[in-house]
């Protein structure tokens, strides 16, 4: 493979990975345009709605350890494909809740989806750019957050005034699972880099050999 193509893959990964972030954020998001219509429909207090921002705050960061650590050891693109679709798919369902109870399981698997995002996404981007193009990559991945957020919010609001707060959940959704459908294809990572390769947990065993043998009392 050419340099050319190498770099044209690379840069058609950011986006791609760019595209992803903004759905993202968009379906995290998408519960603040359409809270005072929920909370008009069942009666929910504050302290209900703070419930159910919080619940997906947690679930999204206890879960975000151990799928990190899977990010490191288990092909990054399937775990990415899988929680885009799952996020999706359960923004998707919100809009089904008949009662605050299912909406709260919904949203707990929105945090689940998008635990997968951050570690997958920012491991890819440090393989598919050296290091002094890495800093670049990141910023337009990280572009996603105000451009999904400010969707979230603009075109969330105006759906959910339109056509209903649960409508505003179906087309949250929707991207997210056409994109599953659709299979994008990320670039193959190079050989020279990848993090998952036994040789590579080999020589750092091997490092860590020498120079603990430099310390007779090293192994205890």
């Amino acid at each position: 493979m050419t340099a050319g193509a190498v770099k044209s893959g690379a840069t058609y990964a950011v986006g791609v990975l760019f595209a992803i972030n903004a759905m993202n954020f968009f379906d995290r998001q998408i519960i603040g345009a359409v809270t005072e219509p929920i909370r008009r429909e069942w009666g929910l207090s504050d302290t209900e709605l703070g419930v159910l921002a919080t619940v997906f705050t947690l679930v999204y960061a206890v879960v975000g350890l151990p799928l990190g650590r899977l990010s490191d050891r288990a092909p990054r693109k399937t775990i990415l494909a899988g929680g885009v679709f799952a996020w999706s798919l359960m923004t998707g369902l919100s809009g089904f809740a008949r009662s605050f109870g299912q909406l709260v399981v919904a949203r707990l698997g929105v945090g689940v989806g998008e635990a997968t995002c951050s570690p997958a996404a920012t491991s890819l981007l440090g393989d598919l750019y050296p290091t002094h193009r890495r800093a670049r990559a990141m910023s337009v991945f990280m572009l996603g957050l105000p451009i999904g957020l400010g969707l979230s919010a603009g075109v969330g609001g105006w759906v959910a005034q339109t056509w209903g707060w649960r409508a505003a959940f179906f087309v949250a959704g929707v991207p997210g699972c056409c994109a599953r459908s659709r299979r994008w294809r990320l670039p193959s990572l190079p050989a020279a880099r990848s993090r998952n390769t036994r040789s590579g947990r080999g020589a750092g065993r091997a490092r860590l050999t020498r120079w603990c043998s430099r310390f007779p009392r090293c192994g205890g």
